[in-house]
This record gives C-alpha cells, sequence and structure tokens, in this order.
C-alpha cells in the first residue's frame, strides 16, 4: 500500500468527548473486531423433523386399522 492510499481513508474510530487512554482504545477494537468477525462457519445441523405439525395430516401407515396390499 503506497501512502496515498492511507491518507484518503477515513478513520476506523474517531473519539468525540472525553480523554480515553491507549488501552480504553485498544480494547474497544478488539471487541468491535471480534464481534464483525463472524465466527467462521457454522457447522450443519442434523435435521429433526420429530414432532411436525404436517405430521399429524398424515395417514397412518401399519397401524391395526390400515390396509395392507401384499400383492403389490
Amino acid at each position: 500500500m503506497s501512502e496515498e492510499s492511507t491518507t484518503s481513508e477515513r478513520p476506523f474510530l474517531k473519539v468525540v468527548n472525553g480523554n480515553p487512554t491507549d488501552e480504553d482504545i485498544a480494547v474497544l477494537v478488539s471487541v468491535l473486531a471480534g464481534a464483525g468477525s463472524g465466527g467462521g462457519d457454522a457447522e450443519p445441523t442434523t435435521r429433526n423433523d420429530w414432532g411436525r405439525p404436517i405430521d399429524r395430516l398424515r395417514p397412518q401407515w401399519g397401524g391395526p386399522g390400515s390396509f395392507t396390499n401384499l400383492r403389490y
């Protein structure tokens, strides 16, 4: 990077009021950087279809009152 590109950029953080120490600014920058990092790719979760409301609308299969076609 050249010096020209760094001088034309807007500052990341601007102190409007007060007189923070270098440690205060370092803590604030690290917290903001950690919050914006996203934490990486999340592992895919296992799909759990137990107890879905749509299952109440489906007919029972293999129940005591169901008919089984043995000549299928």
